[in-house]
């Protein structure tokens, strides 16, 4: 059994591909260069492995080519032809954004299948292919999935820009009052916090709430309240006092973006029981 996969870009990658899935020894696989395009040669003896096998693991070869060497490429050509209302910037990061959603194995497995499945069905039909001429002629459904990684890819900038323009918006509420505190520690234990001052003594954590009771407070958490806080007391410097299970706390993130360069974090103190913590947050 034989298949010969031709190539136009990354033959280095395309051989790296080939020989994950083609360990054995027994299988022979040769690769040649004319002018500017490659082509792998994957050879078998029908008898040291069976058909199925040998076509399963091409088709997923070329699957991962498609992937890992094509897409990047066509994620960014239907970004630029047909997002217009994107500015060249976005559209670079949410490139790679819809790249790295596209590669993730477990996203769109249905699809992904049905380019797996034409691609077996044509090798089993022909012993050559050119992938970028099968990309472009014969697998209209990977424009399907590129386009559903975008869409996905544009949901996830979306958040992302807004959540950093909500973070720019909390420091220049920061920024705009005069610190209460020099130094803070944000106690986390258990579904609770407290906050002391330098010389460990507890601030009041709800005068707060006297402007939380005058609005609907239906959708008011604890964290809510603890950032309205640091906001308003705005100390020169927070330490952080945590263990793991708090380290990925959306709440965390946000003290550590908001404050930036004024947020450490406590390597193991009594008030936290000597556990190992994050490192410092930007």
């Amino acid at each position: 059994m034989n298949v010969t996969i031709g190539l136009d870009k990354d033959m280095a990658k395309a051989m790296e591909i080939v020989q994950d899935y083609f360990s054995d020894k027994k299988v022979k696989i040769n690769n040649k260069q004319y002018g500017s395009r490659y082509s792998i040669d994957i050879n078998i003896e029908s008898k040291k492995s069976t058909a199925k096998d040998f076509y399963n693991n091409v088709s997923k070869a070329i699957l991962d080519m498609i992937l890992l060497i094509y897409a990047k490429d066509i994620i960014n050509k239907n970004l630029y032809l047909f997002w217009n209302d994107l500015k060249v910037s976005e559209k670079k990061e949410i490139g790679n954004i819809s790249k790295a959603i596209l590669l993730d194995r477990k996203n769109f497995l249905e699809e992904k299948k049905h380019v797996y499945m034409k691609t077996k069905d044509y090798i089993m039909n022909n012993s050559t292919i050119l992938i970028d001429g099968f990309i472009r002629f014969r697998l209209e459904e990977l424009n399907f999935l590129v386009n559903l990684a975008i869409e996905k890819g544009i949901d996830e900038f979306t958040v992302e820009k807004e959540y950093r323009e909500f973070i720019k918006i909390l420091q220049y509420f920061v920024e705009s009052q005069e610190p209460k505190y020099d130094l803070v520690h944000l106690v986390f234990e258990d579904m609770d916090y407290k906050l002391l001052d330098g010389e460990g003594n507890a601030i009041d954590k709800d005068f707060f709430s006297e402007i939380i009771t005058e609005i609907d407070n239906t959708n008011i958490s604890k964290d809510d309240i603890l950032i309205s806080t640091l906001i308003v007391i705005a100390p020169k410097k927070i330490v952080l006092h945590l263990d793991e299970k708090f380290k990925d706390e959306d709440v965390v993130k946000v003290i550590t973006n908001v404050f930036q360069e004024g947020v450490y974090v406590c390597q193991g103190c009594e008030k936290c029981n000597g556990e190992i913590r994050i490192k410092r947050g930007k």
